[in-house]
């Protein structure tokens, strides 16, 4: 429990508090902007595992990387390794039809987390099933326990090799499979890891829902893990909503205590109104704000809400950026000299809905790689000015503004 409570509590790191060292959690970092050598790392790694694979994704999409990777976990149990896959109800709708059949008779331990919408019925307490309430129920599970989807994408191999950030297991992330179409992403592997934060995270979204004797066992760590300020940590997890608040909390106080810099790269950029202010008022107070959104959405209702915000940033002194290469899908943040890198976006789903896991860099050479990346991407992008946002169609002004209205349902 010592290791678990070392590793559990993070604390804002940026700011008047930057010169903080946090508790060395892993060895050696790599980071990744090219999904090809990503994931050709992690097979290579997979297919010399000794103990076990825990792989744990939002998407599991049929295709030929996908192909690839049940053929070297397979490879992997047939060694007598354990492996075990969770895929997202959502995210990954066709998985369990589409790979069930051969990892079930290979051997490997597969779980759809919610999926959705059977989830309503599996979910229903024993004393309601057949009764008139069962529908008020499934209607309440629909809207409430069928919204939190796991958007995780962490990858472990024996524990002490990870593999996280946004890539999914999809044939959009790789340049030999999608060309000049492939997302532009950003990964991280953590090597030599020495805590088991994120082997405990796993455990807890694979047992969902907890049976009572599996949440007894794991309360005393939920409270560790809610005391935000009890120690160092370049861990953030969002599975509770205690920690949801915590996390959201703490980018308010990071983007507050800016001194110099603020630059976002995020594929759904729905904040909510503090974190709103918060950029803005950095942007009037002289700190270079910079927020890095896709010209190409693969979800084009969330970028035509993201347009919303454009004016209030603008005239506050903020730049933004549309990229334009391909479709943007990697989550950073540069925030004076401390960086996030991880799944969570700068939106609702990420801030109040969905499991979501990020790290916080410790070498100087992945500092210096994820900013010189953000340089690339503006390069790459279109840099948007106020005549351009009062230029646009009133049509789609029109339509940002309605599904603006609805931005708590994305």
């Amino acid at each position: 429990m010592n290791r678990v409570k070392e590793a559990l509590n993070p604390i804002p790191l940026f700011g008047k508090r930057n010169n903080i060292s946090v508790i060395p959690s892993w060895k050696t970092e790599k980071v990744y902007f090219d999904g090809g050598s990503y994931f050709d790392d992690l097979l290579k790694a997979i297919e010399g595992a000794k103990h076990h694979v825990d792989i744990e994704t939002y998407i599991f999409e049929p295709g030929k990387l996908a192909d690839r990777m049940v053929k070297a976990l397979v490879r992997a149990v047939r060694r007598g390794v354990k492996v075990r896959v969770l895929a997202d109800g959502v995210g990954s709708q066709d998985f369990s039809d589409h790979y069930g059949p051969k990892l079930k008779r290979a051997g490997v331990s597969y779980k759809v987390y919610r999926s959705w919408p059977v989830f309503l019925s599996n979910s229903m307490p024993p004393f309601l099933k057949g009764h008139w309430l069962s529908g008020i129920r499934r209607v309440h599970l629909l809207f409430n326990r069928g919204k939190h989807r796991n958007h995780r994408k962490l990858y472990m191999v024996d524990g002490v090799r990870i593999w996280m950030g946004s890539f999914n297991i999809s044939d959009w992330h790789v340049r030999a499979y999608r060309k000049d179409r492939t997302w532009r992403d950003t990964g991280i592997k953590l090597s030599g890891v020495k805590t088991l934060v994120f082997l405990e995270a796993f455990e807890i979204a694979w047992n969902d829902p907890w049976p009572r004797l599996y949440q007894s066992k794991y309360r005393k760590m939920l409270k560790l893990w809610a005391v935000h300020d009890a120690a160092l940590s370049p861990v953030r997890l969002t599975f509770t909503r205690r920690l949801r608040v915590a996390y959201r909390k703490e980018l308010l106080k990071w983007f507050r205590e800016a001194q110099k810099r603020i630059w976002v790269t995020t594929p759904y950029f729905v904040p909510n109104r503090a974190l709103l202010m918060a950029l803005a008022n950095a942007g009037r107070r002289g700190c270079d704000v910079r927020i890095i959104i896709p010209g190409l959405s693969d979800v084009p209702v969330v970028r035509w809400v993201s347009m919303v915000f454009y004016s209030v940033l603008l005239r506050a002194g903020c730049r933004l950026y549309e990229y334009q290469k391909s479709v943007l899908h990697a989550k950073t943040l540069i925030v004076d000299s401390g960086m996030l890198v991880g799944s969570s976006n700068l939106d609702y789903r990420s801030l109040r809905k969905d499991l979501e896991i990020n790290v916080v860099p410790q070498d100087r050479k992945t500092k210096k790689a994820l900013e010189e990346q953000c340089v690339r991407d503006m390069a790459e992008s279109k840099e948007i000015f106020l005549a351009d946002v009062t230029q646009r169609s009133w049509w789609l002004r029109f339509l940002g503004w309605v599904f603006y209205r609805f931005r708590f349902w994305f």
